[in-house]
């Protein structure tokens, strides 16, 4: 499941989740709607960070970057 497909089936708690993103990325709350959006990407070091929070491999959540890096 990619990310935005992710925390777009949050019910209740998507608020909730992209602040937390946002806190644990030091990023801005606009910045992590962006990423669901696909407006923006993350820095991979920010993609790996999401992947973490959410206990979900990197290739699942954002297939884009592990075709750039060549993942098996």
């Amino acid at each position: 499941m990619l990310f935005s497909e992710y925390v777009n089936s949050l019910p209740n708690l998507k608020v909730e989740e992209i602040k937390k993103i946002a806190e644990l990325t030091c990023s801005s709350t606009i910045s992590v709607y962006n990423w669901v959006a696909g407006k923006t990407e993350p820095p991979l070091v920010k993609k790996k960070i999401i992947a973490e929070y959410l206990g979900k491999p990197l290739e699942e959540l954002f297939p884009e970057e592990c075709d750039k890096l060549n993942c098996e």
